[in-house]
């Protein structure tokens, strides 16, 4: 069955960009992955990734560290990509999403004022835009950059709430967002279910990908989670998204579900990304 991944990341900029892309290449190509989307972090990595079956997406904003690098990404502009180099590349057509944006790393409201010339390019150039939600990770998370001690002091999880986007879409109705991350969450950082769905019910244009749910949690909760939501019907918006975790053994657990018929396994592994992100267009 064909396979998109909508959610990859490249490396940092002060890691060795050619060796992190033969390790991801080799992953997707192991796991037969037709069209993956990929957020990058620095100038150089735009051009590295234009390549057949590549969507390259981009940071918009890098939290702030306690310690140096004070920036993981765009150091030059205190970690916010400049706004007149991101239109260049969205003119040429070598960016082609705006992923991941991270407004809890912040602290910061993805309606905060200094984002709108970025939801503004998105809306004019039609580019898609995926959004970190929900309240983790927690301090100290395993694949995250919270798993550094000077990472983001001003992480709020409160910030992850989707329902924070509502005024973006109102001023942006046709934006498409993938919401992702959801259904991430326990103990001290529950899952922002009504709000979540709410935003599904009110945005057609709102889809969501189960990146860390399906990877990382345990495996009622991430059934939990794929049932709910199709419960709810939304089975037509959910996207796979491995965010680097290995792909083989999410497709594993997603087999296991037998009362996941065929058409909508296809729904999630291709279907609905490749209606979300055009790509038969």
């Amino acid at each position: 069955m064909p396979l998109i991944d909508v959610h990859r990341h490249a490396g940092w900029p002060d890691s060795d960009g050619d060796a992190v892309q033969r390790g991801q290449l080799e992953e997707l190509e192991r796991n037969e992955v037709e069209v993956a989307v990929v957020a990058v972090t620095n100038e150089a990595d735009v051009e590295r990734w234009q390549r057949k079956g590549i969507i390259v997406g981009t940071w918009i904003v890098c939290p702030r560290n306690q310690g140096e690098p004070r920036y993981h990404c765009f150091p030059d502009n205190e970690g916010w990509a400049d706004p007149v180099w991101l239109e260049e590349e969205l003119a040429a057509g070598r960016v082609h999403a705006f992923h991941e944006l991270t407004p809890s790393y912040s602290g910061i409201s993805p309606a905060n004022p200094r984002l709108e010339q970025y939801w503004a390019l998105a809306e004019a150039y039609d580019v898609p835009v995926g959004v970190h939600t929900q309240r983790g990770p927690p301090p100290g998370a395993r694949n995250s950059i919270r798993s550094e001690p000077d990472c983001c002091p001003n992480y709020d999880p409160e910030m992850g709430n989707p329902a924070l986007l509502r005024p973006v879409l109102a001023r942006h109705p046709d934006l498409r967002i993938w919401l992702q991350h959801v259904g991430a969450g326990r103990g001290d950082h529950q899952a922002f279910w009504p709000e979540t769905l709410a935003l599904l019910n009110d945005y057609p244009n709102v889809y969501v990908d189960l990146s860390i749910t399906n990877g990382a949690m345990p495996l009622e909760e991430y059934e939990a989670t794929l049932r709910r939501l199709i419960d709810e019907g939304f089975g037509d918006r959910i996207m796979f998204g491995s965010d680097n975790l290995p792909i083989g053994p999410i497709l594993q657990r997603i087999e296991g579900f037998t009362w996941l018929d065929d058409n909508q396994k296809q729904a999630m592994l291709h279907g609905n990304a490749t209606k979300f992100f055009r790509l038969t267009e």
